[in-house]
């Protein structure tokens, strides 16, 4: 889809009243208002009406000093504090290992961005994502035939799941424990040599000293060092917000899968700032000076909503000291916004201390942990995984009352002595959200983009094939999850919208047609009700586009600016459109 597309479809027009009644309301569908197999917990969730009330939740590990998890604490016995007050622990549960009971079959051409809708969803699982486009070919060389040792001790109760991050994200394999697929999934999965590193990384071979010039055009060579300078930090910039994205795309996709989730990010680099490590000199004028503390926090805030913890894990593994005569990329009590920055040593240290600055505060955040200059990458995922053995989840509403996008302190506290605690540091106190076009635009763009369904959202729709005199058209029975719909009580009725947006593509990914629109709710009590319980039912009919291989689905709760994503395929149920 071009931008001059997406852009129009930005302004179309609205979808009319929601329906009272949501699609597939025949006894024993996922998505009807009947319990079954499918929807276990449908009876145990009250309808939730967000306003401004906002639930914090820190994933705690607890472990004795042999490192050995403790397994029978209570809500009774933590404390938990926002920056210094005493908090009530609303919500409490301790997870471990363990895999949901089978969900009930789906019916044909039924599809849900839904874990607990899918057949054994594990209740822990680890992401370990090998991130090409920030590491050199021979550290990811040797990094990669770490994993492959890792995969063949492989342990029954682990999930593992394979992605890679090049010129884009991909799925090399699922959550799974069979050591042998993941395997043949990784072998299947070429080397990259990152253009965007080599390019970025002229930064420092610009900040050297040059031999003297033959010619002695001083001008022309200063000039060339600027431009040289300028598309290093362009490429910079360019590889620090990709990656930041897809931390958030990852944290996305698994935000309603139960327990606690690990992403494990093998990397051989990830810069904090620009410039800032270099002094202010005629020839370093045209240098950008910048930090990325923005995107950082934002990666951080969705691994965190999405009770994610990561564990950066360097790539290159044993790194010996190397000295410099530039000044630390991070000073002593140097700030971002909403981030704390562990002080650096004095001037001389290595320039990676900002790669590892990043890693810890990355982890630091999440509740996670970083592991640099070790060879053991194996058992540093091992670590990893091990962590998720058991934890205890605390969940607390914010008394302050003061949400001003600052950093808020959070700490936790045990009765027993002699414990070591893990968990995130503190959140941001973000006031509500806005969203203006250019925002909804690239939160929708962004969606559509994203290989992996965004489950902020929980979505199901049900696709048929409708024939009509002249033509063939997509009948889509949508139903959006109330429970994460934001709905404000105004009067005797109750406000909302969503945003829905329904992309074509063809077989080689390109966008062929599009349709967004902006459901607009003002529901009566019963109206109101009946969507509590039962979900809100959109039916939508689209003509199929001459070659479509696939439907993207993308619902956006323009409240919250929450997401919810399906991937639908084509192929089968419009045997022709792929041609």
């Amino acid at each position: 889809m071009t931008a001059g597309l997406f852009a129009a479809l930005l302004s179309a027009s609205s979808f009319g009243q929601a329906p009272s009644q949501p699609p597939n309301q025949a006894a024993g569908h996922p998505s009807s208002g009947a319990p079954t197999q499918a929807q276990p917990q449908a009876k145990q969730e009250p309808p939730v009406v967000r306003v401004t009330t906002r639930l914090v939740q820190v994933n705690v590990i607890v472990q004795d000093r042999k490192g050995e998890p403790v397994t029978d604490l209570t809500r009774d016995d933590f404390t938990l504090l926002d920056q210094g007050q005493p908090q009530i622990v609303s919500t409490f549960s301790v997870e471990s290992l363990h895999t949901l009971p089978a969900a009930q079959p789906a019916p044909p051409n039924v599809f849900s961005n839904r874990f607990e809708q899918k057949t054994h969803t594990p209740t822990s699982v680890t992401v370990i994502l090998l991130d090409g486009l920030n590491t050199r070919f021979e550290d990811m060389a040797y990094a990669r035939a770490q994993i492959i040792k890792f995969l063949g001790q492989l342990q029954p109760q682990d999930r593992v799941a394979l992605y890679t991050l090049t010129t884009r994200l991909t799925v090399l394999h699922d959550f799974t424990s069979d050591a042998t697929s993941l395997l043949r999934a990784l072998e299947r999965s070429k080397g990259h040599v990152s253009a965007e590193l080599a390019a970025s990384e002229r930064e420092l071979a610009a900040s050297e000293p040059e031999p003297a010039n033959p010619m002695g055009i001083d001008a022309l060579d200063e000039f060339l060092k600027a431009a040289n300078q300028r598309m290093a930090d362009f490429y910079t910039i360019n590889r620090v917000g990709r990656t930041a994205g897809t931390i958030e795309d990852i944290a996305n996709h698994l935000a309603r899968l139960p327990g606690r989730k690990n992403l494990v990010w093998v990397s051989g680099s990830f810069p904090f700032s620009i410039g800032l490590d270099t002094p202010f000199t005629p020839e370093t004028t045209s240098q950008e000076r910048r930090t990325f503390s923005e995107e950082i926090e934002r990666a951080a805030r969705a691994l965190n909503n999405a009770n994610m913890a990561i564990y950066p894990v360097d790539a290159r593994g044993l790194t010996g000291p190397s000295f410099t005569t530039r000044a630390p990329a991070f000073r002593a009590g140097q700030q971002g916004p909403g981030l704390r920055r562990n002080p650096v040593g004095p001037i001389g240290l290595s320039p990676d201390r900002a790669n590892i600055d990043t890693m810890n505060i990355l982890a630091d955040r999440t509740g996670g942990r970083a592991f640099y200059n070790t060879n053991d990458i194996q058992g540093s995922v091992r670590r990893a995984i091990e962590d998720s053995r058991v934890t205890y989840v605390l969940g607390f509403y914010p008394t302050h009352g003061n949400w001003d996008a600052k950093f808020r302190e959070i700490k936790v506290q045990v009765k027993r002595p002699g414990l070591h605690l893990r968990y995130r540091r503190g959140y941001l106190a973000l006031p509500e959200a806005t969203f203006d076009s250019k925002k909804r635009e690239v939160l929708m763009r962004a969606a559509v983009d994203s290989p992996l369904d965004d489950t902020s959202l929980g979505l199901e729709a049900h696709l048929h094939v409708v024939d009509v005199p002249g033509a063939m058209t997509l009948k889509i029975e949508l139903l959006v999850y109330s429970r994460d719909l934001t709905l404000v009580a105004q009067g005797d009725r109750w406000a909302g919208a969503v945003d829905v947006l329904f992309v074509q593509r063809g077989t080689d990914g390109k966008e062929l047609a599009g349709e967004l629109k902006t459901l607009n709710l003002n529901l009566v009590r019963g109206t109101y009700d009946e969507i509590m319980k039962k979900g809100l039912g959109l039916t939508r009919n689209l003509p199929p586009a001459p070659g479509a291989a696939q439907l993207r689905v993308v619902v956006r709760d323009v409240g919250s600016g929450s997401i919810g994503s399906l991937t639908i395929p084509l192929t089968k149920l419009i045997p022709s459109s792929g041609g």
